[in-house]
């Protein structure tokens, strides 16, 4: 039984009539050699005969290997002659078909011959545009990494969305924008811009679109206070502070107050307050608000406000700094007295014949305000670090023009190099990665100075 077992468990290989052929030939062979197997243990013959049909039978053991290798031959002989002709006659015959297809004008036709049956996937590309099938020519540029002519194709064919992706995936950001805008997908065109580091194109794109507190928000992120409560106020156009937006209301609220508009603030406040008295810090908000600093303070006699010096124009770095050195040293002194965080600008500041600083209570001027103050944190050393770092790149330069986009070095000939990286981190807008304390800045300041006055010398 054992040539019958064997035969019967055999994996077949091959496809169609082959096959078949292979299962008759194989099953021909085992009803053949089971029968004299069989005969030599049922049969009554002598030692003699069954000792000679017992050789037979092993001989047909030996033949079963030969036989087989010598199938296997004879299948690999074919598929390397007569199977490999009759592909090649496959393919010409799908050549000429597709040729056929290309002299008819028959190019979408053709191309899904090169496509499908030759899997020639860049004549399919080329037979697929010129037959005007853009969207199907795209597809296969694209798997090519031909990106250029993917987009070409997608426009071609009005999916700018798709052109779109595809810029994104090779980094082209700003053609992805344009693309987005084109196919008047606007808030699509103010991501890829934002993620591209364009904000204000972004802000556009939002505004745009009508999406004003996400254009809000970017504004506010980037500083400019003023516009993001502009902004959030043509989101909240025409709703009413309803329990359901009181959170929207209380951020505009907020925007307001860090852009200097107090008494819109207090406005929506109060307004927040006849819906829901007991809604976060309202209360206290419009307490603080209502008490409001002295304003009308009037600065002491024989005293100057800070701002009139620097309204002369910008001051050399070297009276800068000192000036400046002077400011934080009063104002560590000022902090021993309970003097509060969070107040500290060029109006806010006065000086004696003598030189003697002193501060006063005033509401902080909008540009000096640190970007902290909008997320609801407590004030603490590094807020005035931030409003100290406006007023010396403002002494420095005359100007807040450029304010966070450019150094002072920029614009300034004769200024020293460290004290410009100073000025950086002094206006860093995470307030982590400023100097912590005016400590920090004074151990900076003589560090920094001395290196560079050290390399000077060498």
């Amino acid at each position: 039984m054992l040539p019958a077992f064997f035969f019967q468990n055999m994996i077949i290989y091959g496809t169609g009539r082959y096959a078949l052929i292979t299962i008759k030939f194989i099953d021909l062979l085992v009803t053949y050699l089971n029968t004299p197997i069989l005969q030599v243990a049922a049969s009554g013959d002598s030692v003699e005969e069954k000792a000679s049909k017992g050789l037979f039978a092993i001989f047909l053991l030996i033949l079963i290997p030969v036989i087989i290798s010598l199938f296997f031959v004879i299948r690999f002989i074919y598929r390397q002659t007569i199977g490999k002709k009759l592909k090649t006659t496959v393919i010409e015959d799908y050549r000429r078909e597709a040729e056929g297809y290309e002299k008819a004008g028959q190019f979408v036709s053709a191309a899904r011959v090169y496509d499908k049956k030759l899997k020639d996937p860049r004549k399919a590309a080329l037979f697929y545009e010129k037959g005007r099938d853009y969207n199907q020519a795209a597809l296969l540029y694209n798997i090519l990494g031909m990106s250029g002519k993917a987009k070409e194709m997608y426009e071609k064919a009005g999916s700018l969305e798709d052109a779109a992706e595809v810029a994104l995936t090779e980094g082209e950001f700003d053609e992805a924008a344009t693309l987005y805008e084109k196919a008047g997908k606007k808030i699509d065109a103010a991501k890829v811009m934002q993620q591209s580091g364009k904000t204000i194109y972004a802000v556009k794109a939002l505004r745009e679109a009508g999406e004003y507190k996400q254009a809000a928000m970017l504004l506010k992120e980037e500083g400019m206070l003023k516009e993001a409560a502009e902004m959030f106020g043509f989101f909240l156009y025409n709703k009413k502070p309803e329990s359901s937006r009181l959170e929207e209301f209380h951020t505009y609220a907020l925007l307001l107050e860090a852009a200097g508009d107090t008494q819109k603030a207090i406005e929506v406040l109060k307004d927040i307050d006849k819906v829901n008295p007991a809604f976060r810090d309202v209360k206290d908000k419009l307490k603080a608000l209502l008490t409001p600093l002295s304003q009308d303070e009037k600065i002491p006699e024989g005293k100057t406000a800070l701002r009139s010096f620097i309204q002369s124009g910008r001051i050399e770095p070297r009276y800068s700094l000192k000036l400046w050195i002077q400011i934080l040293k009063s104002l560590q002194e000022a902090y021993k007295s309970g003097w509060p965080f969070g107040l500290l600008s060029p109006d806010n500041i006065v000086i004696d014949a003598q030189n003697n600083i002193s501060f006063l209570k005033r509401t902080q001027s909008t540009d000096y305000i640190p970007p902290e103050i909008l997320k609801e944190v407590d004030l603490d050393e590094r807020a005035d670090i931030y409003s100290a770092g406006v007023m010396l790149y403002e002494m420095l330069t005359g100007t807040l023009e450029g304010l966070g986009s450019a150094g002072v070095i920029d614009s300034v000939e004769d200024m020293p190099e460290w004290l410009d990286e100073i000025v950086i981190r002094c206006l860093r807008k995470v307030r982590e990665d400023r100097y912590q304390n005016i400590k920090d800045i004074f151990a900076d300041l003589k560090t920094l100075s001395k290196g560079k006055t050290d390399s000077d010398h060498k």
